[in-house]
């Protein structure tokens, strides 16, 4: 389904799974936040753009990281992002992201940002049972 979305955009989509550990979390849940963040990535970059989703383990940590190529989140927008009903969007509701971090809290994760002039990965971290 990305894969189409992307290919209409003129856009790629490159996944990178890696062998990560058994984690419990809601699969339902976790569906909609891979959703939200890969439209919101398509959604930021220019045509011929690549979109890569990952998941690696780090220290006692699983993660799934979602990365776009494009234009990078303003440190004034980047502040808000999550905050329910903050939309940069004409037609946006400012509930993708928020749901988002509430998916990821009930979960036992947390979401961070790194963002630049030409990338931004958002980072979902969830404990793995030892940590």
């Amino acid at each position: 389904m990305f894969q189409a979305d992307a290919m209409k955009q003129d856009k790629s989509i490159e996944v990178q799974l890696n062998a990560i550990p058994y984690i419990v979390i809601d699969r339902n849940e976790l569906k909609q936040l891979i959703l939200n963040l890969v439209r919101y990535g398509l959604e930021a970059m220019p045509s011929g753009g690549l979109l890569t989703i990952k998941t690696f383990q780090a220290d006692d940590e699983v993660v799934l990281a979602v990365q776009d190529q494009g234009t990078g989140i303003a440190p004034e927008v980047l502040e808000k992002v999550g905050t329910p009903s903050f939309t940069t969007k004409d037609n946006g509701t400012g509930l993708g992201l928020a749901v988002c971090f509430s998916i990821a809290q009930r979960n036992n994760a947390k979401i961070d940002i790194e963002t630049s002039a030409g990338r931004t990965t958002f980072y979902v971290r969830f404990k793995t049972k030892s940590g």
